[in-house]
């Protein structure tokens, strides 16, 4: 059973230059990762989520988050990756909400985002590497 222990925003940049009463059209860009630590059953989610308006008006939000989860020796990596995105992404949602709220505009609450397990792709990692994160 993956169980998320604790998170935190490691970086929060917001840009709101635009015009007030200017309709935005955002779009996402989200980069997940998750380094697992085998012997001790814990793995680390990265998470980078980019909204941005896709006619280039001045907006923008930028988070970078990372979580630590615990896991059972019977969970397969793949719903790792997926369940522990599913934990921390109600988090991210309400960290948009709030920051957005603090800039003059209404708290903008972005659409829930499910990873799909069949598309997820887990390396092995290097031996050779000797970031505590492998």
């Amino acid at each position: 059973m993956v169980e998320l222990k604790g998170y935190k925003v490691n970086r929060l940049e917001i840009e709101n230059r635009a015009k007030p009463g200017t309709q935005l059209k955002l779009q996402n860009q989200l980069k997940y990762n998750v380094n697992y630590m085998d012997d001790n059953k814990t793995c680390v989610g990265m998470m980078e989520l980019r909204i941005m308006d896709a006619d280039l008006n001045p907006f923008e939000i930028k988070i970078e988050m990372v979580a630590e989860f615990s896991y059972g020796a019977d969970d397969e990596k793949a719903d790792i990756h997926t369940t522990s995105f599913d934990q921390l992404f109600p988090f991210v949602r309400q960290i948009v909400n709030t920051a957005t709220s603090f800039t003059g505009m209404p708290g903008l609450m972005i659409p829930i985002m499910r990873l799909n397990k069949d598309t997820v792709r887990v390396n092995e990692p290097n031996k050779n590497e000797s970031s505590p994160l492998n």
